[in-house]
């Protein structure tokens, strides 16, 4: 038969095409902008970052505001002059004032005053090490998603040739009617590679849509040079890091946040004392034309608020405060119950994760790949229909695809264990 040859050679094209794809390919992916790299820039250009920065500058300069008394003031006045000569040794009571005054606030109202927009701005410290811990976690997520995604579509890649070469194939056998070729086998083939293209488009779109997500802190030239066929540059977590609640930089916001709030408490209290202030003033009077003398006043007082008759106020005021307190401290000891669940269920997770992988890596694909090569050896010998060699390099995609999405589960769960683990200090900073 005429078309014998040409099957053949159809035959042998699918055979070198399947070959392609079992055998590994080895090769050497240059970064052009690693995760670290782009973790780095996003930090230095996140405007939470700064925003945080600016507050905490704000913060500590009120601070020094508040710790210190508020400006003396000084009042020269004309007093008591004639408004028929306006002489100023007419009347005896006519005098130029100078008067100089203190103020002071209640109590050590400025001490804590001074404490609170100190703590705030601590707390804005720890707020920035919070912020950093999540973005870095949120992009680590989504350079899994783009690493599952770039890793998916060349596996694709690799095996479009091989379904287009069987489609071909197929279709040859039906039309010359070898090997007993059916139309389902065509129709098969054809549904198998039409199944592969949408996938090519699926993993595509989850691509663009993750360097997007870059997009918020990177330049577009930028993002077109993420690679996220390279590895992370993050070291491996240390097996003896123990997670401390206590510390991660989400429940220390909230004990500085409650320590404010204390200040503010004290504060409270303080201004219930009420303030106080002195005043030194000193008269000049102009002797008169008969030649007797007229004597200077110096004049000195003292003003007292009267904070007893704001009750009302005062005691609102430390309520409000003292609701405060409480909700900083249930605020914190909510963020310390919500960290050690997540903990407790993301351990859980990654061990069947590692489980999984490491079922695939070691026996799924191995087998898989066993199958297909005996599959392929046996179609080219026509020991085995076309339809069951069409199977097996499914369900080896399949299992592929399914591998790297585990893969890319794992990198997320690591991301989320590395936020976990992050811990600050009272001043903020990253440890």
């Amino acid at each position: 038969m005429r078309a014998r040859p040409a099957l053949l050679s159809s035959r042998r094209m699918v055979y070198a095409a399947i070959v392609s794809v079992l055998v590994p390919v080895n090769s050497a992916y240059a970064t052009s902008l690693s995760l670290d790299t782009a973790i780095e820039l996003a930090t230095e250009r996140d405007l939470e970052i700064a925003q945080s920065r600016d507050q905490e500058s704000m913060l500590r300069d009120t601070a020094r505001v508040s710790a210190a008394l508020p400006p003396p003031s000084l009042t020269l006045s004309a007093m008591n002059f004639p408004v028929d000569t306006f002489s100023l040794d007419q009347e005896p009571m006519t005098q130029l004032q100078a008067r100089v005054s203190q103020m002071f606030p209640p109590g050590d109202s400025r001490q804590w005053r001074a404490a609170s927009n100190e703590r705030s701005a601590e707390a804005s410290v720890i707020q920035r090490s919070l912020r950093s811990a999540m973005l870095r976690q949120q992009l680590r997520t989504a350079w899994a998603d783009g690493r599952m995604a770039q890793a998916s579509l060349d596996t694709l890649e690799m095996n479009r040739t091989v379904f287009e070469q069987m489609l071909a194939t197929t279709r040859a056998s039906y039309s010359a009617g070898v090997r007993q070729a059916r139309q389902r086998e065509v129709l098969g083939a054809q549904a198998s590679l039409t199944r592969l293209v949408e996938r090519i488009e699926r993993y595509s779109m989850l691509l663009d849509t993750t360097r997007e997500q870059f997009s918020e802190w990177l330049t577009p030239d930028e993002v077109e040079r993420l690679n996220f066929k390279a590895g992370t540059d993050s070291p491996p977590i240390p097996s003896s890091q123990r997670f401390d609640p206590a510390r991660h930089p989400a429940v220390v916001l909230a004990e500085a946040r409650r320590y404010s709030a204390e200040a503010e408490q004290r504060l409270a209290g303080e201004l219930n004392k009420g303030g106080w202030g002195v005043s030194l003033s000193y008269g000049y009077r102009e002797d008169p034309s008969n030649g007797s003398e007229r004597a200077d006043f110096v004049s000195l007082g003292v003003t007292m608020d009267l904070a007893s008759l704001r009750s009302n106020a005062n005691s609102a005021r430390r309520s409000a405060a003292r609701s405060k307190v409480n909700q900083a401290q249930k605020e914190a000891d909510l963020q310390h119950v919500r960290l050690s669940r997540d903990y407790a269920q993301l351990i859980a997770k990654l061990d069947r994760l590692n489980s999984r992988s490491s079922l695939y890596r070691e026996e799924l694909l191995p087998q898989y790949r066993q199958q297909a090569d005996a599959t392929r050896r046996a179609f080219a010998s026509d020991e085995a229909r076309f339809i069951e060699l069409q199977l097996v390099l499914v369900d080896l995609l399949n299992a592929e695809l399914e591998a790297l999405a585990v893969d890319a589960e794992l990198d997320k769960s690591n991301a989320m264990l590395d936020y976990l683990l992050t811990t600050a200090s009272m001043s903020g900073e990253l440890e």
